[in-house]
């Protein structure tokens, strides 16, 4: 009886096509079900192609914000960048411009934040095609 219980808990733990020994009157034990991961796999992406999107992704949060940052703080440099029509120049004409520079800088922070969404999915990436390499076959 011993060695039946040895074996047992050699297949649980290694995997299930180990067979049990002739003396042993336990039948094999069931297959487990495969989970969700196994089923679907969430790797799209190749190692190559996730290190680019997360180094783009860096660099993209990086730019924007820092835009975001100078077009809220009203930056005369970059008044070339903003979209002003003859319209915003009649009434109070500074606070359109104003209001305008701020529109703009929430739109950079707005695509600074998905910026942060892609470099998560393709840090993802990198981690789950680092995890394949050590998988044995």
């Amino acid at each position: 009886m011993p060695c039946c219980q040895k074996s047992y808990i050699s297949i649980v733990f290694l995997d299930f096509t180990t067979c049990f020994p002739p003396c042993c009157p336990v039948t094999r034990p069931p297959l487990p079900l495969p989970s969700i991961i196994e089923m679907a796999s969430l790797l799209f992406c190749g190692p190559k192609l996730a290190a680019c999107g997360l180094v783009l992704s860096i660099w993209g949060v990086i730019m924007l914000a820092m835009l975001g940052i100078f077009f809220t703080t009203h930056s005369a440099v970059l008044i070339e960048d903003v979209p002003f029509t003859e319209e915003d120049f009649k009434g109070e004409a500074l606070q359109n411009i104003y209001s305008l520079y701020n529109k703009v800088g929430y739109n950079c922070f707005i695509a600074a934040v998905i910026y942060v969404g892609i470099g998560f999915l393709s840090f993802c990436q990198v981690r789950l095609n680092k995890r394949k390499e050590y998988l044995v076959h």
